[in-house]
């Protein structure tokens, strides 16, 4: 007896041909809202949103448990499908394919992946077949209508996909009625107009396609002031030299939350914010076109601030403003959403993988400079992920499949008026437009286009100048006529705005504006001057010119924890490139770049291992929740002009700085510079093995042991190099392999052997790093106890360097070494490391500390507390896009077994069951409920997304 939903119609659940009554509309209306979010759990004031929107009853959490419990009684007994309550809500569990909205989405994809275009109609078909009248039919809400709005969108898309399949298969007799019923509903769509053209052409009717274009064209010009797409020219021309028996294909088929807070507020734009949420609703990508400065990053954020509740797995900010090399796209976007890609799938793809199971919206910022890698990207994920949308920037559209496009235009008078007052008063608080010449704001605001960042240049000059005086210079420096000599038509305005600003600096601030633009993103003070300043100019001259600059809006200041950092807006810094170049210095220039930071992160390198680590990681980290480094596109871009110009020395200095510096702290995503350079480098250099221990214990990090053993093999004996850092001797990696695969006493062996030599050693980092994994080996083998004098020494040691993560890696391991016959002392200890790790933004110190802590928790009678440290954990090991890393599933075997003792046996089961199947050691001796109890698991990811819903239950 099988129960199906439907809401392609009207709203309703059948058993067989029996209707199940569901209630009225507000009940009907809670169902629909389970239903579109089936398996997934939705919050109460979410629901309460959707059904009453702005006007909930006084006891709107009472009517809706109502409801729901009404709902559940009419389904028991007669299907699978049942309505639960869990922290994140209410959900609604059952078989996708019974729900008619889900089966159509799956049908649309196999429609749209099969490579036979009768096969593809059928399903397309069969798809359609499923709408029985208007969806959602008699609930009226303003989520239920924006929702059937969205929907109607889909079937059109779906609608237009299906008669490109006819057309490849040569039934155009088929759908030729419902082509001229659309084509008059549609007047204005493109699409409908050349498949109907098509249509009539390869019915004998050439003469009627053409007419149908001659009538577009009119219809577009007339109504919208365009011409026709190349699209559909495209298609004119095929029909015009009666070449049009093709098959059809211009119109391809289309399927955390962090929104940077900005400091003032976007003028003009409500009707571009509400224009492009109507797109995003009608479809998978939208893309912001518009000259440079028109504000197109400033209307996608305020956008995705507006549609942010809308995306289950909330919204991502994909920047490309640092990429100078346009494979990079992917790798950017998996940096932003977090994702290491395995080793065993190209970025790319692991990416589309990943993001088939999200329902999320990117805003892909900047896709100009990398326009042919990002548009192939960008119609790769609407095709493949049904559940994301694409919110991109750019100053031409990508010509992706499904694209719609939003021209950002410039401002209206009014309100660039308004925003010229505004940011002239921030500048000079006293500015009073009445006082100024008559008319001469609005003139400034009409000559400059209305850009928004031309204006915001021109007002900034209100604190040196009066209006008349900017009037003045616009005439006298061409700076309206739009025709700057080499320049892009569509930049040809904001060029000249730029330039007239360049043209008002003096000589010295021309020549650091231009030298600002080799950083990646944005420098502090020391770097400007290290990379910028001329000889025999002090520190001070660097500071005033910088200061100089940022007062003539040229600069922009970033304020936060850490030092002043300052930036160049993109479309400055591209100008302050083209500069650089004209000047001849541009190569001298970037190479200084590449210098700095080489040396910089060496420094840190070998700082961080001495008494001033806080002051050096302050330097590098001073956002610790966001595990990133403001200077990670420095020095990327320091590494690739080195592997560029073929200064191997350098790149390999740099490589072999991570693992202290970023490895521990912000993660293992630079872990690919590494492989890259010893790819390069001769196996003979000296700093050769030491690359390649990075490179391998990126990956190891990172649960990539395939590949870390590969990069090991690189190095055919064991390198004597003093170079190496204590965390990334190669042999070390082998040996931690064979830990987390089972044989730790290969892996004791290992470490005993080296004990011996590090005895010997200087580096009490070194030491203490073989003690603490001496420890780890012994706990591994069941026998902590063994590893306490292992433990002592370690403290020893750390008692004679006043360094916080050796203390704290010399806490964790006296800790784990105590943790049987101590276990309050232990927890003391971890406490203690987890204070001092945190004090150095040492992630995986911190994440080691607090394990070893919720483990003994979990042991010793306070299980409910180490469930809510692992809580916190499971997120935390996500750092740094390491992915289902090593730690990582120690945790998740630890959270096994905790939540088997908690009675939770289906989830520990799953958790079990996950561990094993990806070759971890069995954490349960016998799980105590059935693989066919236990909740699915089918890989890393969702056995994470598993322990996070199971662990909430206690916190």
């Amino acid at each position: 007896m099988g129960l199906l939903f439907r809401m392609l119609g009207e709203v309703d659940a059948h058993v067989d041909e029996r209707r199940v009554d569901i209630g009225h509309i507000r009940q009907r209306c809670v169902l629909l809202c389970l239903l579109v979010d089936l398996n997934r759990p939705v919050p109460p004031d979410v629901l309460i949103d959707r059904v009453w929107a702005d006007t909930p009853p006084a006891k709107a959490r009472n009517a809706l448990a109502a409801y729901v419990s009404r709902l559940r009684r009419s389904f028991t007994g007669v299907g699978e499908a049942r309505i639960t309550r869990g922290p994140g809500g209410y959900m609604l569990q059952a078989d996708e394919q019974s729900v008619d909205l889900h089966r159509f989405r799956h049908q649309v994809r196999d429609a749209r992946k099969t490579q036979i275009p009768v096969d593809a109609v059928t399903l397309f078909n069969n798809a359609l077949d499923m709408w029985t009248g208007e969806p959602l039919s008699a609930i009226d809400t303003p989520w239920a209508n924006q929702l059937r709005s969205s929907l109607a969108a889909e079937r059109f898309s779906v609608f237009l996909d299906r008669n490109d399949a006819a057309l490849r298969a040569g039934r155009h007799a088929e759908i030729f009625g419902e082509l001229l019923e659309t084509a008059q509903t549609h007047p204005l769509d493109e699409r409908v107009a050349g498949q109907l053209m098509l249509a009539q052409y390869r019915s004998g009717r050439q003469d009627h396609a053409l007419e149908t274009y001659r009538l577009m064209r009119e219809r577009l010009g007339n109504e919208l002031g365009v011409d026709p797409s190349p699209a559909l020219e495209a298609v004119y021309v095929q029909i015009l030299h009666r070449d049009a028996g093709s098959p059809v294909g211009p119109w391809p088929s289309t399927l955390g939350r962090h929104i940077p807070r900005r400091p003032t507020r976007l003028i003009g734009r409500a009707g571009d914010v509400r224009t492009t949420l109507t797109a995003l609703d009608e479809s998978a990508l939208v893309t912001l076109t518009g000259v440079g400065g028109v504000g197109k990053t400033r209307l996608a954020l305020a956008v995705a601030q507006e549609a942010a509740d809308r995306f289950a797995d909330g919204v991502v900010i994909v920047e490309l403003v640092p990429l100078d090399d346009g494979a990079a796209v992917s790798r950017a976007m998996c940096a932003a959403l977090r994702f290491q890609p395995g080793a065993d799938l190209r970025p790319d793809d692991a990416l589309i993988e990943f993001l088939q199971r999200q329902r999320m919206l990117l805003v892909v910022d900047n896709c100009e400079h990398v326009l042919p890698q990002a548009a192939l990207l960008m119609d790769r994920i609407t095709t493949h992920c049904p559940d994301v949308k694409v919110l991109a920037t750019s100053r031409e559209s990508l010509g992706a499949g499904g694209e719609q496009v939003v021209p950002v235009r410039p401002l209206t008078e009014d309100a660039a008026t308004t925003l010229f007052v505004e940011r002239a008063r921030a500048s000079r608080p006293d500015f009073d437009p009445e006082r100024e010449r008559t008319g001469a704001v609005a003139d400034i605001c009409r000559r400059l286009d209305g850009l928004p960042l031309a204006i915001e240049l021109a007002a900034a000059r209100m604190r040196a100048m009066s209006t008349a005086d900017v009037v003045r210079r616009l005439d006298r420096l061409r700076l309206l006529s739009g025709r700057v000599n080499g320049a892009h038509p569509r930049h040809q305005n904001l060029t000249a705005t730029i330039d007239w600003s360049y043209q008002l600096l003096s000589d010295q601030e021309q020549t650091l504006f231009a030298t600002l633009s080799v950083f990646a993103g944005g420098f502090d003070l020391d770097a400007v001057h290290a990379v910028c300043a001329e000889p025999r100019m002090s520190e001070d001259d660097s500071v005033e010119l910088l200061m100089g600059l940022v007062d003539k809006s040229m600069v922009e200041v970033e304020t936060g924890p850490g030092a002043t950092r300052y930036r160049l807006l993109e479309t400055l810094r591209a100008y302050g490139r083209e500069r650089l170049a004209d000047t001849g210095r541009l190569a001298e220039t970037t190479t200084r770049h590449a210098h700095y930071f080489t040396d910089l992160i060496a420094a840190a390198a070998a700082g961080v291992r001495g008494a001033q680590e806080a002051e050096w990681i302050a330097r590098f980290v001073t956002e610790p929740a966001r595990y990133t480094t403001p200077d990670y596109d420095n020095l990327r871009s320091a590494f690739e002009t080195m592997v560029t110009v073929g200064d191997v020395d350098r790149a390999l200095r740099l490589v072999i700085s991570l693992p202290e510096v970023m490895f521990m702290r912000i993660g293992v995503h630079c872990g690919e510079w590494a492989e890259k350079i010893v790819q390069i480098a001769d196996e003979d250099h000296p700093l050769y093995s030491a690359a390649v221990g990075t490179a391998a214990r990126a990956a190891w990090f990172a649960g990539r042991y395939h590949r870390a053993r590969q990069l090991v093999a690189l190095v055919p004996q064991r390198s004597a190099s003093a170079d190496v850092s204590y965390c990334a001797d190669p042999t070390d990696i082998l040996a931690d392999i064979a830990l987390y695969e089972g044989d730790p006493a290969a892996a004791l062996e290992h470490y005993q052997r080296e004990l011996i030599a590090a005895r010997v050693a200087t580096d009490p980092h070194r030491l203490v790093w073989v003690l603490y994994n001496i420890t780890v080996c012994h706990a591994a083998l069941r026998d902590p106890g063994a590893g306490l004098a292992a433990g002592n020494e370690a403290m020893q040691v750390a008692d004679r360097v006043a360094n916080p993560t050796v203390r704290a890696m010399a806490l964790c391991a006296l800790g784990r070494a105590l943790a049987p016959t101590q276990p309050e002392r232990a927890m003391t200890l971890f406490e203690q490391a987890r204070e001092l790790a945190a004090g150095v933004v040492n992630n995986w110190l911190i994440g080691v500390a607090c394990a070893e802590d919720a483990a003994i928790r979990a042991v010793h009678g306070d299980p409910v507390a180490a469930a809510g440290i692992f809580a916190d954990l499971v997120d935390h090991w996500e750092f740094g896009s390491a992915g289902i890393g090593s730690y990582q599933w120690d945790t998740l075997a630890d959270v096994t077994r905790l939540l088997a003792r908690l009675g939770a046996h289906g989830e520990a089961a799953a958790l079990h069951r996950a561990l094993v199947e990806a070759g971890r050691e069995p954490p349960l001796a016998r799980p105590a409920a059935t693989e066919r109890d236990a909740t699915p698991a089918s890989n890393g990811h969702d056995a994470v997304a598993l322990a996070k819903i199971a662990l909430r239950r206690y916190v």
